[in-house]
């Protein structure tokens, strides 16, 4: 590094990156306690405690990692900047397309870390989206016994007809990626068409 006669600050690195963490609460109250966030910040802690804080003793540690322990290294710091939250102010299509084909390329699925309830999402949607989701998730007949309530009674009613369905959102699902060479007469490695992932973007 050269010397350009200005006082240094902070530890530096030949490395120019520098990652964010999103501050996902904001746009989602109660992310981070939930068993996604709280993955991300166990991951998060765990490298933390087993790497050293200066950088000129960073490299020894990490060249005696084996090669998976670095791959799941460069996947923690690269997870942690990526951002993807679909704020209605903000307008990055082109990120939100990065989006989908990250979450399609790792099969990312959210039906194991995320469900609908009353406060994640149906108090925060219209009721024609609520009574959508309830058919989507169950049926129609369903979705017009709870069309009359109250905007709350029908969040809570909600939450409760697609506890255990594996609904989610469009915004958090993704198609399958395509077998690469299926022979022919098949129709994917599960022997079937409907077979979906769904995933955060």
């Amino acid at each position: 590094m050269v010397d350009s006669g200005v006082a240094p600050y902070g530890d530096w690195s030949v490395l120019q990156l520098r990652l964010q963490t999103p501050g996902l609460d904001r746009a989602a109250p109660g992310v981070s306690d939930a068993p996604a966030g709280r993955q991300v910040s166990d991951r998060c802690e765990a490298w933390g405690a087993r790497l050293p804080e200066k950088p000129q003793d960073l490299w020894p540690v990490v060249t005696a990692l084996s090669r998976t322990e670095r791959l799941d290294l460069m996947a923690t710091c690269a997870g942690v900047g990526v951002l993807a939250v679909r704020d209605p102010h903000e307008r990055r299509p082109g990120a939100w397309d990065h989006a989908d084909t990250l979450a399609t390329a790792v099969s990312l699925d959210m039906t194991r870390t995320w469900s609908a309830t009353a406060s994640s999402y149906f108090s925060r949607v219209p009721k024609a989206r609520v009574l959508e989701a309830v058919t989507e998730a169950t049926n129609a007949e369903e979705a017009g016994r709870i069309a009359g309530f109250r905007k709350g009674d029908m969040a809570d009613a909600a939450e409760r007809l697609v506890e255990g369905k594996g609904w989610l959102p469009p915004l958090l699902r993704t198609a399958p990626i395509a077998a690469e060479a299926a022979a022919p007469g098949e129709t994917g490695q599960d022997g079937g068409d409907d077979d979906y992932v769904f995933a955060a973007e």
